[in-house]
């Protein structure tokens, strides 16, 4: 007999656990419970606490170009008349050119004309037209100005001094001029002509832009005719047509008399360079030429 007790359920001795841990498979698994990393080191109790961190917050992803809302940009503003809606839409549609350029103006004077009247059609644009009343006499003006001045023939009769003695005919009957008494007047005709350009570009922008503005507001009256040619007021329609036509007219006008200012001031331009090519060319070789035979 033996010394040991029975136990109550004997299942052998059990084995010991291996030092070496259980591999797992190598196979892919359904969920991931993080326990293929290694565990934190646990905080030692007898350290103090630590203070609350934002450090180490994962960076939030910049929003890429497909998530980023585009805020749109209203045509216009909402709170005008249905009538200058429909308006500045018509613009944006057939004139896209003039509206990218002139969107803010064009609002401005639909708003002004719109819902439409006919004293407003009446006195549509009038003071712009008395303006460009107004900036067309200082084109006349420098105009006339340059036809007066004759400096032409005043060039051609000092290069006449330059071609040698007058004729037995011309001595008894004219006082020989030589070309040293033209520096004078062609110096100071110089001067008249530089300030006539400067004076003409600033006569030429104010009068261009005076005639872009006519232009939008052209463009206004064209596009209520459209949106009212269907109304029963045949005075409303013949008015438009009529205030149109001056317009036009009034656009045209300015359109030519910029024109003639920029032919003027071509010519006032090859003027000025003939007439420095006398006073520092021709003018001192004559003088030297003279001076040379007087010497003889």
């Amino acid at each position: 007999m033996t010394d040991h007790k029975p136990k109550a359920f004997d299942f052998g001795d059990a084995p010991e656990p291996p030092s070496d841990p259980v591999e797992r498979p190598a196979g892919p698994r359904a969920f991931d419970f993080g326990d293929e990393h290694d565990d934190p080191a646990a905080p030692d109790r007898n350290s103090p606490p630590r203070a609350l961190s934002f450090d180490d917050v994962p960076a939030v992803p910049a929003a890429s170009a497909l998530t980023r809302k585009t805020v749109a940009r209203p045509l216009f503003d909402s709170e005008d008349h249905p009538a200058v809606r429909d308006a500045l839409a018509t613009v944006h549609a057939e004139y896209p050119n003039v509206f990218a350029h002139s969107e803010q103006r064009l609002a401005i004077l639909f708003r002004r004309i719109l819902p439409v009247r006919l004293a407003l059609v009446t006195e549509w644009a009038e003071g712009p037209l008395m303006d460009q009343a107004a900036l067309l006499q200082p084109i006349t003006e420098l105009v006339l100005k340059f036809t007066q001045m004759g400096v032409p023939a005043l060039l051609e009769a000092a290069l006449e001094t330059t071609k040698g003695a007058p004729s037995m005919f011309g001595r008894l009957f004219r006082r020989p001029t030589t070309p040293a008494e033209y520096r004078p007047v062609l110096t100071s005709s110089r001067t008249q002509l530089l300030q006539l350009m400067d004076d003409s570009e600033v006569a030429m922008r104010n009068l261009d832009e005076s005639a872009k503005g006519l232009g939008l507001h052209l463009l206004v009256l064209a596009v209520v005719s459209t949106l009212v040619e269907d109304a029963p007021d045949a005075t409303l329609r013949d008015a438009l047509v009529q205030r149109r036509t001056l317009i036009q007219q009034a656009v045209r006008q300015a359109e030519l008399s910029v024109l003639q200012m920029k032919q003027v001031r071509q010519q006032a331009a090859d003027l000025i360079g003939q007439v420095s090519s006398f006073l520092t060319v021709t003018l001192p070789a004559v003088e030297m030429a003279q001076a040379q035979g007087g010497a003889r």
